[in-house]
């Protein structure tokens, strides 16, 4: 390699290596953030993942988080932060306890076989509401006893690492009344025994937390869920109303016909218009167990329709130009259940009732009997798919006739009483023309 080259590639290290020097000076610092909790056992979720439990000095990427601070049977702290390099204001944590107890029957869990005594434990999910602390308060049976009190009945259990979001171990757990599961995690289900747990037919109502030096007792209340609908059967679009109230869940879960409807609250209420039958299945769901129902609302899709004229007979009489007789007749109808109404020939109507007046006209137009028959349909659909049709028909009867033409009429005789005058004129006339005629001959016989 000659000088030259050498220089070149001096210089390019050199280039480089003040590059990433200036990288690296411009990345900020760590962000610090003191936490103290209280109780002392208190678990730091960060983002919704444990992080750590106790007191201690948090160091960050700058940022935004979400920091809670969770113990079980307290009401839990939840902030929002915006951390920067360097030191930031301490978050102070003493949360408070929920006075109310809770009552059995119990069963018990203790979680061996794993060296990670910080490990966070949940019940039937993995947010921060399903926690219920970390190993080392549930891990032994001595005489100053670490225990984990559940009711009775089926659980999945999930146990993460601090500052891992993931769960390293999962599993099906049955709590059994008055009895202890030693829950060996580094084994196969099928190798996990029961013992009896006698503590737990003398156990009344319980502290949901109890902790002191090297003991500890976490006593999980059972989940309450109830669910209700205000109508069992409607006609399509009606509404049917939703409500549910809990106790003690960390989430509630409504389906539709499978269909989930969202994130609900813990308690409320919603106003729906099913289409179809639909069966709602509800699901109330914490550390202390799972409660479902599921109700059924019957959907009547069929709409209900009506269609009769009055009278149902009507006449019709005409007379060369000239109607002399036309009957009306009105068309009466009818319809529930139903979004749309449709009555042929006529088009849409509104409305769930209501009425047509009928102007009948015969389709023939000779001379002759009128006998004909008007037949109307009526459709009604709605939403759900429904489709009912029926049909009515007004017959029309009557003549035609042609247009009547007025006779000349013959010159009247006299009555009888009255010949005499014309009698006695007519025979004063023939003696005249006798006397007249008499003349006449007169005088052509003397030759005038």
């Amino acid at each position: 390699m000659s000088f030259t080259q050498f220089r070149r590639l001096f210089v390019l290290a050199a280039f480089l290596i003040a590059v990433v020097g200036l990288a690296f000076a411009q990345q900020p610092g760590p962000a610090k953030v003191n936490v103290t909790v209280l109780p002392e056992e208190a678990y730091i979720f960060i983002d919704g993942h444990p992080y750590d439990h106790r007191s201690q000095t948090l160091s960050l990427v700058p940022g935004e988080y979400t920091i809670g601070i969770y113990n079980y049977g307290y009401v839990p702290q939840v902030q929002k932060v915006t951390l920067v390099a360097g030191d930031n204001p301490a978050i102070n944590a003493t949360l408070t306890p929920v006075t109310t107890r809770v009552s059995g029957p119990w069963g018990r869990i203790q979680i061996e076989g794993n060296p990670d005594d910080t490990a966070a434990v949940f019940l039937n999910g993995t947010l921060p509401e399903y926690f219920v602390g970390h190993i080392d308060e549930m891990n032994n049976d001595v005489w100053l006893a670490q225990q984990l009190i559940v009711p009775v009945g089926t659980y999945t259990m999930y146990i993460i690492h601090p500052r891992e979001s993931t769960p390293f171990w999962s599993g099906t757990v049955e709590v059994r009344e008055n009895e202890r599961l030693i829950a060996d995690i580094a084994k196969p289900a099928t190798a996990w025994k029961y013992v009896p747990w006698n503590d737990g037919k003398t156990n009344g109502e319980m502290k949901r937390f109890d902790a002191s030096t090297a003991t500890a007792s976490i006593a999980v209340a059972p989940v309450i869920g109830h669910f209700a609908l205000d109508k069992r059967q409607i006609n399509c679009g009606d509404p049917v109303r939703l409500t549910w109230n809990t106790a003690e869940a960390a989430e509630v879960f409504i389906t539709a016909n499978g269909q989930p409807m969202g994130k609900l609250p813990l308690t409320g209420t919603q106003t729906l218009q099913p289409l179809q039958n639909t069966t709602y299945d509800f699901r109330a769901v914490g550390p202390g167990g799972i409660v479902t129902s599921s109700q059924m609302v019957d959907v009547n899709k069929t709409p209900q329709v009506s269609l009769a004229p009055s009278p149902a007979e009507v006449h019709y009489q005409k007379v060369g130009d000239k109607v002399v007789v036309q009957e009306p007749s009105t068309l009466n109808w009818t319809a529930f259940n139903a979004d749309n109404v449709r009555i042929e020939p006529f088009g849409p109507v509104t409305g769930t009732q209501g009425s047509v007046p009928l102007t009948l006209v015969p389709t023939q137009t000779g001379i002759g009997a009128v006998d004909e028959t008007r037949t109307y349909t009526i459709t009604a659909t709605n939403a759900c798919g429904g489709t009912t049709t029926s049909t009515a028909s007004v017959r029309l009867t009557g003549n035609i006739e042609p247009e009547q033409v007025a006779e000349e009429k013959p010159p009247e005789l006299p009555k009888t009483g009255s010949l005499l005058p014309l009698i006695g004129l007519l025979g004063f006339g023939s003696l005249a023309a006798g006397f007249v005629l008499r003349g006449v001959r007169k005088s052509l016989w003397n030759g005038d």
